[in-house]
């Protein structure tokens, strides 16, 4: 299977990462500075100065350029590209607006979100046209970097306010732990793995053992112990209405900047 990738940025580069790990993948690239993707490249992989001549060589074509390039990229692959497999990763950027320029292409819209830069990417998807055995060559790509999530594109922009923007806010949160657990004398360095392996412990036991955020809460809040202190605290300072605006503030933001790429 071929597959070319438009942009190699910080997003195409993970993407090559992982399928650069499958198994009869071929992987064709061109990106806006083709010396920088030679330096990069380092002879690895098929490379083109001419986005044209990339997506002439793929099957699947993945489009990983800023939403500002998409209408020049999706007029220049036009001729070669119809037909094709499109897996777009563009923010913003709709299906039905590739659609107007390859409209015998079956068309994927992707979310992903930055844990793609250690393949642990939540890839958000929805699409078009797609068939059952492209599907399944679809959902080999995306598991290479991430963990795929069918959706309607209707939600998509919801998606983009909650696991697109979420590692940023779940960044705050961290960082607040690591600092607080510094201003009671903890050594900074331990302070961020004990944070960190928390985070990533506590997720991993509610999908483990299926059990809802507010049940573990339970659990762990005793009765005049030190959690529902702390949590007093929380509530106090509108933490739960906090982060729901949050939330919703990027979904608003990802929502304004859909309606100008319909």
């Amino acid at each position: 299977m071929k597959v070319s990738i438009i942009g190699v940025g910080t997003v195409g580069r993970s993407i090559v990462t992982g399928i650069a790990k499958l198994k009869n993948y071929e992987i064709f690239l061109s990106s806006g500075s083709y010396e920088r993707l030679k330096s990069w490249n380092n002879g690895r992989y098929n490379i083109f100065q001419s986005n044209y001549e990339n997506a002439k060589n793929g099957d699947i074509i993945i489009l990983s350029v800023k939403p500002s390039n998409a209408v020049k990229i999706l007029e220049e692959i036009k001729d070669v590209a119809n037909g094709k497999v499109i897996i777009s990763v563009m923010a913003g950027i709709t299906i039905n607006l590739i659609n107007k320029y390859l409209d015998k292409s079956p068309v994927i819209r992707v979310m992903p979100n930055i844990p793609m830069l250690v393949q642990k990417s939540v890839n958000a998807f929805c699409y078009y046209n797609l068939d059952d055995e492209n599907k399944k060559i679809v959902l080999e790509i995306l598991s290479s970097f991430g963990t795929p999530v069918e959706i309607k594109e209707d939600y998509i922009d919801a998606v983009t306010g909650l696991s697109g923007s979420g590692p940023g806010f779940i960044s705050v949160m961290i960082d607040a732990m690591i600092s607080a657990g510094v201003r009671l004398g903890i050594p900074k360095d331990t302070a961020k793995y004990l944070t960190l392996e928390t985070f990533i412990g506590t997720a991993s036991l509610i999908r483990e053992l299926k059990i809802s955020p507010s049940d573990l809460r339970d659990e762990v809040m005793t009765p005049g112990g030190t959690t529902v202190a702390g949590l007093y605290y929380l509530e106090k300072g509108n933490i739960r209405t906090a982060i729901a605006d949050a939330v919703e503030g990027a979904y608003k933001k990802s929502e304004d900047f859909s309606k100008n790429y319909k």
